[in-house]
């Protein structure tokens, strides 16, 4: 590749009512497409794209068809959000109140989501996604509609941060762009968690 860029969705229901979501299947709201909309007009400088790949969770494919509305869309499985299972649907609260949510939260990288997986399994899969599409597309742009977690774990990894409390640094809001070229042998972040187009609303 020449270049990644990685997006995250449009806001959902669940997001605005604060429910874990993971491998759930929730649409985006009116909101979260007019996201995708202004998303569509901001990140028109970066044709020509090569290639659009997305989550197949209907929240990142919804994004992608919206924002890159010329392209074939190509889905892969590592692109979606962690899978948070019992957890899912649930907002925090009523997770601090599950009986396995103590042990979970005491190490969620090491640690499978009862029914679901950790977050060292979602870095793993990220980062062999990662590797196959530099392999695949040499001297592409490519971009990656997917989850807010696939992409702190993507960033992470490009940047060489390999701790599981690294989190806590990156920040990415709701069809925020970010972006990373390759050159040289160099990884060059260009922008992270990029909401310019939502200037005048809450990304989150």
């Amino acid at each position: 590749m020449r270049r990644l860029t990685l997006i995250r969705h449009g806001v959902t229901a669940w997001n605005s009512e604060g429910r874990f979501q993971g491998h759930s299947d929730v649409p985006l709201t009116a909101r979260g497409r007019s996201q995708a909309e202004r998303l569509r007009e901001q990140v028109a400088w970066l044709e020509p794209v090569d290639v659009v790949l997305s989550s197949p969770s209907v929240r990142a494919a919804e994004t992608a068809a919206i924002a890159f509305p010329g392209h074939r869309l190509r889905y892969d499985e590592r692109l979606r959000e962690l899978d948070f299972g019992v957890f899912e649907g649930r907002t925090f609260a009523q997770n601090e109140a599950h009986p396995a949510w103590s042990w979970w939260a005491a190490d969620p990288f090491g640690r499978p989501a009862p029914r679901g997986e950790s977050y060292r399994a979602l870095q793993a899969r990220a980062i062999a996604w990662l590797d196959e599409a530099a392999g695949r597309w040499q001297g592409a742009d490519v971009v990656a509609v997917c989850h807010s977690g696939t992409i702190q774990m993507l960033l992470a990894h490009m940047l060489g941060v390999d701790r599981p409390r690294w989190r806590v640094r990156l920040e990415v809001d709701h069809t925020s762009v970010s972006q990373v070229r390759f050159e040289e042998g160099l990884t060059i972040v260009e922008r992270v968690n990029d909401v310019a187009h939502l200037a005048d609303e809450a990304a989150r």
